[in-house]
């Protein structure tokens, strides 16, 4: 035979089954796996750790933290929020009325998962047959959920008696000189039947109108919306407005009432997917999509030491707010052969990877770091996969160089103005709708990635076109993606394994070669990517005319001196030819070297400021009488010696650009190669990707920050239900306060101490006291088992706890 309970004690079934009264109670009766989950959702609400769930409730309704939910709602959860916001009375939603709005196209399965997803969030609470909104909600959402317009009769509180003269006698109601006229008219409005019949007087013209504000937005202009009219000849809205179906709100601006709304579209809010649409594929074999990546990852590697080569002899001025001037960056678009976008992207994403950096003085440029040079002579895929993680974490957008900014201003690259710091965020969200795809697959069309993207955030879908567009553009000009699909060493990279992408990368990339082809119009093939050394070398002696599976470059007579003036000399430069070439090395080329070579260094510049000299007089004649050079103001001082006012390097510069092959000399009359070490930026600390945690640091985190918060609400709950025995003003240690604690270091017993903090935040610690001396009390705090100290002139309060029945506190989960 069972025992019945006490009268005093309700059975366990019923406390269980209590529908929680408030948010506060709701939470505690959440698992500690839900209050993580919706922590992990909401990271804003764990920052700080919150003291207790009624911080927590609070937090949840602050307006700007339930916006930046709402805003993350994907399409579907978001219209069965705004469903629940529409059919609420008070904060109370019925869920059979929300199901009525949404129509037969929704499931109840469908229907039940929206609601577990808003209450998992946080945006509502309660039980799912009935859930309430959490205040501030509502507000996030906007004033016209779904699109519909406010209800008729608050729109009617703000029509004039006068302005619902027409509209009475249109519906065959009373004159408004009797209170409630207002009322009357949300009446027929809120009548499915008298409302249908409304509509379908209307002419097509109104029903044009009509369609597009029941559409939403529910707000349209119209001339002299305010004055009642009874002419013949009235416009469709006017007539719209005359009988009731669109409501003034101002002379210029009317508004479709809610019911309306929902009439036009068939009593229920409009299709809307449960789940992501489809996105059509083109299927490719993931090696080969992989190889096709790698021609773009070659040349981005090659276009950026380029630039920085380009940057060392020719250093961009930065501008006076930072940043590279639009000429500056044209001219680098040039050197490069590449597009102006193009440039910037390189060079941002450069920048980014700590590649390139400004140089103050007199003149502040920008140079490449000393980073630059470590780069350089590492493998390609180590050099690609830098960059590439610089490009996915950098805080930058590219795609806004040389556009007007909002004062109508051009917008520099690696200026103010191109720093975004939401795009590392919108970056991962566009890839990882690629990762979703089977390996080898590629959109058929960008659009369909757009589609996907508006679906999972459909409030920030009006910003987010340019944004992808241009995010998209730039992956595939980095190699990142290939033919529009996420190539496979870019999914290990965004997978967060670094070392495993450049392996990945590694064997996918064509072997590097150390031999060319040398053909009779003094071209040279390279079949295959070249290696470090090798490119080095043919950048010097060589002008590269094309790029991909093989590079094309051309011997030129400008090519074969730039390597001389390099330090090369014409026996070098021959044998790097000869030997490295699988083919016959053409006679014309070999007489290019050799001529080249026999009158390079002719000319001698030194210092003096700078001198020139030159055994061959008549030459050094013909250079004095150069009008090109004139601004060196050479003077001869010896038949083979003039001086110049100009620097060495600006002599060599001027007479190079003028056509001649001077070389500069040591004092000792030695051929030698000024510039040897190029100059460098200061290296910089490049920002750091954010390493996504995994699953069990996430995990264990979150599971220590609700473990703190349920302590915090077990020490509130205590501190309502015990009276403090000794409480004071800070700085103040009453006697009492003293023989409270020594009585309880004799006792052994636990206290609950109130503290302000040197912030002037207060706090409270539990601790079994151990010592009472110099000022402080000691003990062991309960919640870390570890030894502190708490001076007493910080004390607020100090309340004994050991003599009180744990065992009758209820359960604060």
């Amino acid at each position: 035979m069972s025992t019945a309970p006490p009268p005093s004690a309700p059975p366990a079934a019923a406390t269980r089954s209590r529908r929680p009264a408030t948010l506060t109670e709701w939470l505690r009766g959440r698992t500690d796996a839900q209050l993580a989950d919706l922590l992990r959702r909401r990271p804003d609400l764990a920052l700080p750790a919150p003291a207790d769930l009624a911080m927590l409730a609070g937090r949840l309704s602050v307006r700007t933290s339930a916006q930046r939910a709402v805003d993350g709602l994907d399409a579907f959860v978001l219209r069965v929020l705004e469903t629940l916001v529409l059919c609420a009375v008070g904060d109370v939603a019925p869920l059979a009325e929300a199901g009525r709005l949404l129509g037969d196209s929704v499931t109840a399965a469908d229907l039940s998962r929206g609601v577990d997803e808003l209450l998992a969030l946080g945006l509502v609470w309660g039980d799912a047959d009935a859930p309430r909104l959490v205040s501030g909600v509502a507000e996030a959402v906007g004033p016209y959920p779904a699109g519909l317009g406010r209800p008729a009769h608050t729109l009617l509180r703000r029509v004039s008696d006068l302005q619902l003269a027409p509209v009475l006698r249109a519906l065959g109601l009373p004159p408004a000189a009797q209170p409630g006229a207002g009322d009357a008219v949300a009446a027929v409005l809120g009548s499915p039947h008298q409302l249908a019949e409304l509509i379908a007087q209307s002419d097509p013209a109104e029903r044009e109108v009509l369609d597009r504000l029941g559409a939403g937005p529910p707000n349209g202009g119209v001339r002299n919306a305010q004055l009642p009219s009874a002419r013949p000849d009235m416009t469709p809205p006017h007539r719209l407005i005359s009988r009731g179906l669109l409501i003034p709100l101002d002379a210029q601006t009317v508004e479709l009432p809610r019911e309306v709304g929902i009439a036009l579209r068939g009593a229920a809010l409009g299709m809307v997917r449960p789940t992501p649409p489809v996105i059509d594929t083109v299927e490719r074999d993931p090696a080969d999509l992989d190889r096709l990546g790698t021609t773009a990852v070659l040349d981005t590697v090659r276009l950026v030491e380029a630039l920085g080569e380009a940057w060392t002899s020719r250093p961009p001025v930065a501008l006076r707010a930072g940043g590279v001037g639009i000429r500056e960056l044209r001219r680098t678009a040039n050197d490069l052969g590449v597009e102006e976008r193009v440039a910037a992207l390189l060079a941002e994403t450069g920048y980014a990877a700590g590649l390139l950096g400004p140089v103050g003085g007199a003149e502040p440029v920008y140079l490449p770091t000393a980073d630059y040079d470590i780069w350089r002579r590492r493998d390609p895929a180590q050099r690609w996969t830098g960059l590439a993680a610089a490009w996915l974490a950098m805080t930058r957008q590219p795609s806004l160089v040389s556009q007007r900014d909002d004062r109508d201003r051009l917008i520099s690259a690696l200026g103010p103005d191109a720093e975004r710091g939401t795009v590392p965020a919108l970056r991962a969200r566009v890839l990882e709708v690629l990762t979703t795809l089977s390996p080898g697959a590629a959109p058929s069309a960008r659009a369909a990635v757009l589609a996907r993207l508006s679906w999972a955030s459909p409030r920030r879908a009006g910003t987010l076109r340019p944004l992808v567009e241009a995010v998209l553009a730039e992956a595939d000009l980095l190699g990142v993606t290939a033919a529009g699909g996420l190539t496979g060493y870019s999914r290990t990279l965004l997978a967060g394994s670094r070392a495993a992408a450049e392996h990945a990368l590694a064997n996918a990339l064509p072997v590097p070669v150390d031999y060319f082809l040398v053909q009779p119009d003094l071209t040279i093939v390279v079949p295959g990517p070249p290696t470090a050394e090798l490119g080095t070398e043919l950048a010097l002696a060589a002008d590269l005319e094309s790029s991909g599976g093989a590079s094309v470059y051309r011997v030129t007579e400008a090519s074969v001196r730039r390597a001389l003036d390099a330090g090369r000399s014409g026996a070098e430069v021959s044998a790097l030819v000869t030997e490295r070439s699988r083919t016959p090395v053409p006679q014309a080329l070999s007489y290019l070297i050799d001529d080249v070579a026999r009158r390079h260094g002719v000319l001698r510049a030194g210092a003096a400021a700078a001198y020139l000299r030159c055994e061959d007089e008549a030459l050094l004649s013909r250079v004095l009488a150069d009008r090109h050079v004139g601004s060196l103001q050479l003077r001869r001082i010896a038949p083979t010696i003039a001086i110049a006012t100009a620097a060495v390097t600006r002599v060599l510069e001027a007479l190079r650009e003028s056509g001649y092959a001077p070389a500069a000399e040591a004092p000792d009359g030695q051929v030698i190669t000024l510039g040897a070490a190029p100059p460098r930026a200061p290296s910089r600390p490049v920002p750091r990707a954010l390493r996504p945690r995994t699953a069990g640091e996430s995990s264990a985190q979150l599971a220590e920050v609700v473990r703190r918060i349920r302590s915090g609400e077990a020490l509130t709950t205590l501190s309502r239900r015990i009276a403090p025995i000794a409480q004071q003003v800070p700085g103040v240690t009453s006697a009492a306060t003293m023989a409270l604690l020594r009585q309880a270091i004799r006792d052994g017993q636990r206290v609950l101490l109130g503290v302000v903090d040197p912030d002037g935040t207060t706090s409270r610690h539990t601790i079994l006291p151990i010592s009472l001396a110099g000022g402080f009390v000691r003990g062991h705090e309960s919640a870390t088992q570890r030894l502190q100290s708490f001076p007493l002139h910080r004390l607020t309060a100090v309340t004994v706890v050991d003599d009180v029945d744990f065992d009758d506190e209820d359960d604060p989960a």
